[in-house]
């Protein structure tokens, strides 16, 4: 019983710190990192300290929010806590300040709540913040200090199609045939200063460039590659260049629109074209062939330019890569453009 009284008193407490705190903090821009219809339920516990909100299946889904913000250097008093747990919520908005981070929502009463957890030491602390199916998948801030804020990050999980372009001869290439793959970083660092941000990091890049069936490419001793007519018996033909390449960009991006849901980034990307084949299939007499054929002599550094539109997690993407994928030995020269869908900005 006095331990229920404890944990009342200590909700009631940080209410009326939150009324206050508002009430002084009106002017200051607060930005909006959550809003949902409805969740099955909030927790949060909160210290002198840390502050950690997880809020489950928002809007009706999978996907839950969760949050953690903590000073990065030991803060030492107060060790008393705070806990809100509340089941069937609504109207729930998270927003955060330089200062503070604030709660709002509808318990299943009907009842409204309101709780801001003031940070004990806004320039030296660390931040977390993620929408998925686990909290674990987030990424982690390392750096805030009032409007700027440092992150380490994993995004731009994009899928597309390609063509070449300034060929010195017709490749035959069909475009939706044509696939592509990637990876925009695997891991990188962000900077982030109000609506602007500037990111660089590691990625992957795959491309696949496939003939319409009635050509195959093909390499001859002196390393010359052309494009030869598949013969009479051989049917089902399909003949692809692949190329792979371990990536850098350098990436500006802007939000803009309804709660700056919307975004755009464009920038340089530095290759190093690590792999290239030749990988020819067909059958003939009733059997399937595949021939593949590597040492191609790709060109081994190469730059692209990239720019995607996103609203929230997923948009659309256009790489252009002018300069020659292969070198001028082997006779076949030619860029590529493709474009395509990204998720995960």
């Amino acid at each position: 019983m006095l331990r229920k009284l404890l944990l009342t008193a200590s909700i009631i407490s940080a209410t009326l710190t939150a009324t206050a705190q508002t009430d002084s903090t009106q002017s200051t821009p607060c930005d909006t990192l959550l809003n949902a219809s409805t969740a099955s339920s909030i927790y949060v516990i909160s210290s002198a300290s840390s502050t950690a909100i997880t809020i489950k299946n928002l809007n009706g889904g999978q996907d839950s929010f969760f949050y953690n913000s903590g000073n990065q250097k030991k803060t030492y008093g107060s060790i008393t806590q705070t806990q809100i747990n509340y089941p069937d919520i609504s109207d729930v908005v998270v927003c955060e300040t330089p200062n503070d981070v604030k709660i709002r929502f509808v318990s299943s009463e009907g009842e409204p709540f309101s709780y801001t957890f003031t940070f004990a030491d806004p320039d030296n602390r660390s931040i977390k913040s993620y929408i998925g199916t686990k909290g674990s998948d987030f990424g982690f801030t390392i750096s805030r200090k009032k409007s700027t804020k440092w992150d380490v990050i994993s995004d731009g999980l994009g899928f597309g199609w390609g063509t070449p372009i300034d060929t010195n001869t017709d490749m035959d290439v069909s475009m939706w045939r044509s696939t592509e793959f990637v990876w925009n970083m695997i891991l990188g660092i962000k900077m982030t200063h109000r609506i602007h941000s500037l990111s660089m990091g590691l990625g992957i890049h795959w491309q696949e460039l496939t003939t319409k069936g009635s050509n195959y490419f093909s390499k001859s001793n002196d390393g010359k590659i052309s494009l030869i007519p598949f013969g009479e018996d051989q049917t089902s033909g399909e003949s692809r260049i692949n190329l792979f390449s371990l990536q850098i960009p350098l990436l500006y991006g802007i939000k803009f629109g309804h709660k700056h849901y919307c975004g755009f980034k464009f920038g340089p990307v530095l290759n190093f074209n690590t792999g290239a084949h030749i990988e020819t299939k067909y059958s003939s007499n009733g059997s399937d062939y595949k021939i593949k054929t590597g040492d191609i002599n790709q060109r081994r550094v190469t730059f692209d330019g990239i720019a995607m539109l996103s609203y929230r997690a997923i948009g659309i993407y256009a790489r252009y890569s002018p300069m020659k994928r292969l070198n001028t030995s082997t006779g076949l020269e030619f860029g590529t453009f493709s474009t395509g869908i990204m998720l995960g900005f």
